[in-house]
Formats: C-alpha cells, sequence, structure tokens
C-alpha cells in the first residue's frame, strides 16, 4: 500500500507538472501571436503615416511655392509705395488677396494613435514633429486672418475688385486685373493700407520660413520611418 500511495503521488506531481507546464506554453504560444499581431499593426500604422507624411510634403511644396508668389507681389506693392514711379504687374496684383492652405493629414490622422507606439525613439520622434506642425499652424492662423480680416475686407470697402474680371475668367487661362488699378495707386497713398501690407508681409515671411522648415523634417522623417525597416 505504501508503495501504491507513493507511485500515486508520484503521479499525481507529474500530472501536476506537465499541467502548469502546458498552461506556461500556451500563455507563451499566446504572448507571442499578440506580440506578433501588435507587431503588424504598428507596420501598418507606419506605413500609413507615411504615406500621409508623403501626401503632406507635396501640400507643403504647393504652399511653398504659392507663398513665392504672393510674397511678390506684396513686395511690388510696397515698392510702388516707396517709390511711385515704379511700374506694377497689375494682371498679378490679385494674389494679394488670396492665403494658401495648411490642413495636415499625419497630426490629425494618428496623433492618438502614436501614444501607443512601442518603439519609443519612433514615438518621440514623430511627436516631436507634430509639435513642429502645431508651431505652423499659430502663425497659419496669424496669416490667414490678416488676408481673412484685413486685406479682403479693405479691399472690398475700397471698391478695388473689378466686376468684369468675373466674367473674363471662363474664357482667360489665367485670372486678370482682379484689382483696379487706378483704386489700388490710390489705396497705396493711404498709411492704413501700407501698414496692412507691412503685416501681410511679415505673416506671409514667417509662414513661409516655419513651412520650409516643415518640409525638411517632414523629409527626414519619412528617412527615418524607412531605414526602420517599417
Amino acid at each position: 500500500m505504501e508503495n501504491k500511495t507513493g507511485k500515486y503521488f508520484k503521479y499525481a506531481i507529474g500530472e501536476i507538472v506537465l499541467v502548469v507546464i502546458g498552461i506556461l506554453i500556451a500563455l507563451q504560444i499566446n504572448n507571442w501571436n499578440e506580440d506578433r499581431k501588435n507587431d503588424v499593426k504598428e507596420a501598418l500604422l507606419i506605413t500609413n503615416i507615411i504615406e500621409d507624411l508623403n501626401s503632406d510634403n507635396a501640400h507643403i511644396k504647393q504652399a511653398i511655392d504659392e507663398l513665392e508668389e504672393q510674397l511678390g507681389v506684396v513686395d511690388s506693392l510696397i515698392a510702388k509705395v516707396i517709390d511711385p514711379t515704379k511700374i506694377l504687374n497689375y494682371d498679378n496684383m490679385g494674389l494679394v488677396r488670396f492665403a494658401s492652405d495648411f490642413r495636415p493629414k499625419s497630426q490629425r490622422n494618428h496623433s492618438e494613435a502614436i501614444s501607443n507606439l512601442e518603439n519609443e525613439s519612433i514615438r518621440e520622434i514623430l511627436q516631436n514633429y507634430f509639435l513642429k506642425e502645431d508651431q505652423v499652424l499659430d502663425i497659419f492662423i496669424e496669416y490667414e486672418k490678416i488676408i481673412l480680416n484685413e486685406i479682403r475686407p479693405y479691399l472690398r470697402e475700397s471698391g478695388m475688385h473689378n466686376l468684369n474680371s468675373l466674367y473674363s475668367r471662363e474664357k482667360a487661362k489665367t485670372i486678370q486685373m482682379l484689382l483696379q488699378p487706378i483704386i489700388l495707386d490710390a489705396e497705396l497713398e493711404k498709411v492704413k493700407f501700407q501698414q496692412i501690407l507691412f503685416e501681410r508681409r511679415l505673416k506671409t515671411e514667417s509662414f513661409k520660413r516655419l513651412l520650409s522648415e516643415l518640409k525638411m523634417k517632414n523629409q527626414e522623417l519619412i528617412k527615418i520611418l524607412k531605414s526602420n525597416n517599417y
């Protein structure tokens, strides 16, 4: 009986050990599967971020080109104020009322998701990039306000808009002479309009400079994400 009891006891212990081992193996397999799912999910997230960054890069480049044109027009107007003998290209002066856009996809689509990234260095790099986007957004709001709340109302109230341009737009490849030349020249002599142009120039230049910096960081970030085997 003592021998049988000893055998049963050893057998029971063996069964318990086997069950524990089985549970540990099952947990390990489950953890491996979860890690694999997380890796796949994270890789997909990074792929989507790269796609949005590429899209943002194209829009940033377009905005920079537009801002360059706008600065050229504002500089021409200010040059006319300083030297009244300067000749303006009135066909392009309408750009003074145009505003470029800045609505990046990457932060809007992924700001919450990146907080769960396991790769701490990548998470930090992305968060710093989004902080740079916020900085650009701040100056963009100021830039947009000066155009929407100052430039456009002034042009409207001074009667500077050329109504004929609305009807010649379909025939012409480019929108020509949006502003009345005679009224424009007269308003350029007024201090109020000069001061608005001064603000327009400062905000546009600041917006363009920060956008250019963001464009470089955008390209660097794409390279980093791709080099990390995502």
